[in-house]
């Protein structure tokens, strides 16, 4: 499976279920806190070119916001 990042701040519900979601399915993935990590916030602005969370990188695809049907589908396809 492709390695996957999450963008992510600790105050965005969305982000908090999409991350616990991942953390139930037992799917590895590295989170990157935007509101600690000035690096991760430059990256996700200007090389994703987003400015909302939750930001999810599977391989070279981008899912922005948490749909669980649109996760799974980029999960099938990343495997």
């Amino acid at each position: 499976m492709a390695s996957i990042k999450i963008y992510s701040q600790p105050t965005c519900p969305a982000c908090n279920e999409l991350k616990e979601y991942m953390k139930n399915k037992g799917i590895p993935f590295e989170d990157h806190d935007i509101i600690s990590d000035y690096t991760a916030l430059e990256e996700m602005i200007h090389v994703h070119k987003v400015r909302v969370t939750p930001l999810m990188i599977i391989g070279d695809k981008k899912l922005v916001g948490f749909d669980v049907e649109e996760l799974e589908k980029a999960l099938a396809e990343n495997k």
